[in-house]
């Protein structure tokens, strides 16, 4: 079965918080780790790559840190899964046009439109998520 690997999820956490924070200066990766409970070794790592994809900047020095490359409208959640996991591929190459493939192809196609929401989209879910979780209490 299809599974995002926690890389993705932390992935997307750090992200997400860097887009809470857009337009405020930068992040320290201490500081994006302990609110996410990630671990900070390993969000380096996924921070890597997501630099050379130039999805996110980072600056170096005392007061360095990390921010968006982009405004969080213009950066998809598709593209920070597919650095971190890949080529969301389910259908695979050629032309076979059996049942089976057509349908891996419909999924992969389903896929590929509900991960292209923006970061923006993701935030709006999010603060919506928050607000009705603060009514219930």
């Amino acid at each position: 079965m299809l599974t995002i690997s926690s890389k993705s999820r932390y992935g997307l956490q750090a992200v997400l918080s860097l887009a809470e924070h857009h337009g405020q200066g930068l992040l320290q990766i201490k500081d994006i780790s302990r609110r996410n409970n990630i671990p900070p070794q390993y969000l380096g790592q996924i921070f890597n790559q997501l630099v050379k994809a130039d999805i996110i900047r980072s600056v170096r020095g005392k007061s360095g840190g990390y921010r968006l490359a982009r405004p969080p409208a213009d950066i998809r959640v598709i593209e920070i899964l597919e650095v971190l996991e890949g080529d969301l591929d389910l259908a695979g190459d050629g032309e076979n046009t059996d049942a089976i493939h057509e349908l891996l192809h419909q999924a992969q196609q389903a896929l590929r439109r509900t991960f292209s929401l923006s970061l923006a989209d993701l935030l709006a879910r999010q603060e919506k998520k928050k607000q009705v979780l603060t009514f219930d209490i």
